[in-house]
């Protein structure tokens, strides 16, 4: 039995066809067979024929006057956003926009050259849900033809729009939210020196911007001789803009438990989707670490990464500007022990502000059944128990821990919560 996402009418109708699935096969993922360079598939035509038309965006647009070689060259002149298929999208964008300065009060506003940009570029190509389950990013050709995609099809288009009239452009990213499951990709517009922000309306503890250059202080260059390096940071192509951003903080970690043998990263992790997910990464001195950086009002857990599994280093902890708070299970001066938790959520929607919907959030329900976790250095069962309300009650819980109330049968989206002083989602 085959699988394409797009035959079906809604990411719910494809992921119950895809449970199906797993039910008979087992767990799927989707995995690259092989990566193929583009210098075995681009022609030198295609190049010089891009790098000439960027040059001459850069030359005659009246905006780009002072945008630096170092900047045109790092987000202009790339011929591709990510790992989409290789079109010729440049000459095309370039002529739509060609009465574009005539029509500005100002030729020389790069704001308002780029907000008429992008408000075309992002009509080309709408957001829908089910291109989540999309192995690939679009083409340039394949966006225009079917009008959708995933904020990654999206932030593309933008970006084509953008650097065919010279207007420099990040394409920035979180490989995932802090206080949500998913990830997210936009594009910011970026000065003459390379920085810029675009404001985001859910919580980060990093966020990335790709590059076309190679990194060579990305952390698969700093980690040991063989050691795996975990998923969203074995790469070397972007650099660490969270600051552009947010006020941003180190925060020194003593670990718990040795790294694995040759092993010289640790790494920071958030909860996103029912599982943690390396965020960030330190390069580990004996038994501490300090990861620099890292956006505040998140619940992260020290880890290290084995190549396959991300192994508990220490407990996980809060971070708040002034603070960090270690979730060990020890109680502090003017703290006291829990010993009976109430649990009732309320309120039935939440706003994604990036994705401009609702999105349902789980909360107590009578007759439902939940399970009770704390972490310990794991996830430790507390038992189950049915709502008789929309309140559910646990008592003798272990002080000063981490919780996560999970609903029988739920794909695990439920959020971890703290209890002292108040509970609190994270």
């Amino acid at each position: 039995m085959g699988f394409e996402a797009l035959d079906y009418r809604s990411l719910n109708d494809a992921l119950a066809a895809f449970d199906v699935l797993e039910e008979e096969y087992g767990s799927i993922s989707y995995k690259r067979k092989a990566f193929v360079p583009d210098l075995q598939v681009m022609t030198a035509e295609y190049l010089i024929n891009n790098v000439e038309l960027a040059f001459a965006a850069w030359r005659d647009k009246p905006w780009a006057t002072e945008v630096s070689f170092d900047t045109f060259c790092q987000h202009i002149l790339p011929y591709r956003g990510s790992n989409e298929p290789l079109d010729d999208w440049r000459e095309g964008v370039m002529d739509h926009f060609k009465d574009l300065p005539s029509g500005l009060e100002d030729p020389t506003n790069t704001t308002a050259a780029a907000k008429k940009i992008e408000k075309q570029a992002h009509a080309w190509v709408g957001f829908w849900d089910l291109h989540y389950l999309h192995p690939t990013d679009q083409s340039y050709s394949e966006m225009m033809e079917a009008g959708k995609g995933r904020c990654e099809d999206i932030t593309n288009m933008i970006s084509y729009g953008l650097r065919a009239n010279a207007v420099a452009v990040g394409s920035d990213y979180t490989p995932a939210w802090a206080h949500r499951d998913n990830n997210h990709a936009w594009t910011t517009v970026l000065g003459r020196d390379g920085r810029g922000a675009t404001r985001q309306g859910n919580i980060a503890a990093k966020i990335f911007r790709k590059t076309f250059a190679i990194q060579y202080d990305a952390w698969m260059h700093q980690a040991g001789d063989g050691e795996p390096v975990a998923r969203w940071l074995a790469r070397n192509h972007f650099i660490d803009v969270t600051d552009q951003y947010m006020d941003v903080f180190d925060v020194p970690i003593k670990l718990g438990s040795a790294p694995p043998e040759g092993h010289k990263l640790a790494y920071l992790c958030v909860f996103n989707g029912g599982e943690w997910i390396a965020i960030a990464a330190g390069v580990s001195d004996d038994d501490k670490v300090t990861f620099e950086g890292m956006g505040p009002g998140i619940v992260y857990l020290p880890a290290y990464y084995d190549g396959k599994d991300l192994l508990p280093a220490a407990p996980p902890f809060t971070l708040e500007p002034d603070q960090h708070n270690t979730l060990d299970g020890i109680a502090h001066p003017g703290e006291d022990t829990v010993t009976i938790a109430e649990i009732t959520t309320t309120k039935p929607v939440a706003d994604d502000p990036d994705k401009q919907q609702a999105i349902p959030e789980l909360f107590v329900k009578e007759n439902e059944t939940y399970e009770f976790f704390y972490w310990d250095h794991a996830w430790q069962s507390l038992g189950k128990r049915t709502a008789t309300t929309d309140r559910i009650a646990f008592e003798n819980l272990p002080g000063h821990r981490l919780y996560w109330l999970v609903r029988d049968d739920s794909r695990k989206l439920e959020r971890p919560f703290t209890l002292e002083p108040r509970l609190r989602y994270w």
